[in-house]
């Protein structure tokens, strides 16, 4: 991190000071204090950090953030009317003194696979940072950009949200060069209450761009493709069934694709011009995260031998499309969260492992999806019954799911409530040579599911 005085962050956030310093880190952890760092207590639902003020000082902050305007300090303080939007105002100014780019980036499904390919790929040419982790709320991702230094010539982040609005403020801190939005899919429909107002949500992440920046945008989704000419800004497109996206790919058979410029401007690759790349996760979906990636690359200047490179070397890993062979299974562990959308995009990969063996998806309830949850659950065991020849369906919508399986015909279909049982019944079931895709939405833990159908140990 770059050193800045209190005095800058007060004007930063157009706060009061008491005092002034010298910082080189905020942390918002009060036991957790690096030197010369500005203490910023945030206050939730459960706790105030602003009652840890105390612990943070022992620990050696050099400076406080608080909106208690009664309470005085023993360091220097800077007084705010809301720490939680101030930390946001902080990073944008702070970001603003670093320079160099951002890329932003949001969706319903594939933000984060689109991240680590813009990563892979920019950081062939340029140094570069990333979003860490899932550090893509209004908490995360204004830590995320006061990692940047002078030296950061370009930052991509990304930004999750489940309600209108935090796009909006998170974006006012990123200001992006370039703003990419994958979909829009159906995550979070509960709050937003249809794919129409998803779309809007994702939209807010254009009200923060730089003057003269762009939105890269999936054409492919009919919702962003309307749109286009009516954002108020430059509009990049890519896509793979909309041939009239500015950057489009033809998949072939053996996983590799080319990637077509129809129209963007790109120094390094002429329109009309083309490549062939490849990726080492599987997908059609993931192609299109990767076309997302070479549009940023394309529009920076990056080499097309930069790209290519970029998009192979990226590997998932964890619970994130991570596919393994294990114990003489295939495995394909996609346990990090899900919706409808990412539920038919991992059972159509699954529906390609099935070689020697059967193609055994176990699918746990999606979350959040409101009054879409019976609909959304169906079309996951439509598409399990399309891409798998047995279904194992866990938690309070597995009997949706199994509704769903059942319609399109699909017979070897199991429900369960509970995940001992469902392991139990799936390790005397599964053979050697079999496919199985373990996927859910987060608060189903499949990762432990799998764990146990592999004999680990789990916590």
């Amino acid at each position: 991190m770059e050193r800045f005085t209190l005095a800058q962050a007060a004007e930063w956030t157009k706060g009061e000071t008491a005092g002034d310093a010298v910082l080189t880190a905020v942390s918002t952890d009060s036991r957790r204090i690096p030197q010369e760092a500005l203490f910023l207590p945030l206050a939730g639902e459960r706790f105030d950090g602003h009652d840890f003020i105390g612990k943070a000082l022992e620990n050696g902050a050099a400076a406080v953030m608080s909106h208690r305007a009664c309470e005085e300090y023993p360091v220097p303080a800077l007084y705010v009317g809301n720490t939680s939007q101030a930390l946001l105002d902080l990073a944008g100014g702070y970001r603003m003194m670093c320079g160099g780019s951002v890329v932003g980036v949001t969706g319903s499904v594939g933000k984060t696979t689109t991240k680590e390919l813009l990563y892979a790929v920019l950081a062939q040419q340029f140094r570069a940072e990333k979003t860490e982790g899932n550090l893509n709320n209004e908490i995360g991702l204004p830590l995320t950009l006061m990692r940047m230094t002078k030296n950061t010539e370009v930052m991509v982040a990304e930004m999750g949200m489940n309600h209108f609005g935090e796009l909006s403020r998170m974006t006012a801190a990123a200001q992006p060069d370039y703003a990419v939005i994958t979909n829009i899919g159906t995550s979070h429909i509960e709050f937003l209450g249809s794919r129409e107002g998803i779309c809007r949500a994702k939209l807010e992440i254009l009200e923060g761009l730089r003057q003269g920046g762009a939105a890269v945008l999936c054409g492919d989704e009919p919702l962003l493709w309307d749109k286009r000419d009516s954002l108020g800004c430059t509009v990049y497109t890519y896509g793979m069934e909309n041939q009239a996206c500015d950057l489009v790919a033809h998949l072939h058979p053996d996983g590799s694709f080319t990637v077509i410029n129809n129209g963007l401007p790109s120094e390094t690759l002429p329109v009309g011009g083309s490549f062939t790349a490849k990726l080492s996760i599987p997908g059609a979906h993931n192609v299109l995260n990767a076309l997302a990636a070479a549009s940023v690359g394309l529009l920076m200047g990056e080499t097309v031998e930069n790209i290519r490179t970029g998009l192979v070397s990226y590997t998932a890993s964890g619970m994130r499309q991570n596919i393994y062979e294990q114990n003489g299974f295939r495995i394909y562990a996609d346990c990090y969260n899900a919706s409808p959308d990412a539920m038919e995009a991992t059972l159509g990969v699954l529906g390609t492992m099935g070689d020697t063996g059967r193609r055994i998806a176990v699918l746990g309830s999606m979350l959040e999806l409101g009054d879409y949850t019976e609909e959304g659950h169906r079309r996951a065991g439509r598409a399990a019954a399309e891409h798998a020849d047995v279904l194992y369906a866990y938690g309070p919508s597995a009997d949706a799911i199994a509704r769903g399986a059942e319609e399109k015909g699909m017979t070897a279909v199991h429900a369960f409530t509970d995940q001992n049982e469902l392991v139990e019944k799936l390790r005397a079931d599964a053979k050697p040579g079999d496919a199985l895709l373990f996927k859910g939405s987060r608060g189903m833990r499949m990762e432990r599911a799998l764990a146990l159908f592999l004999g680990e140990e789990v916590e």
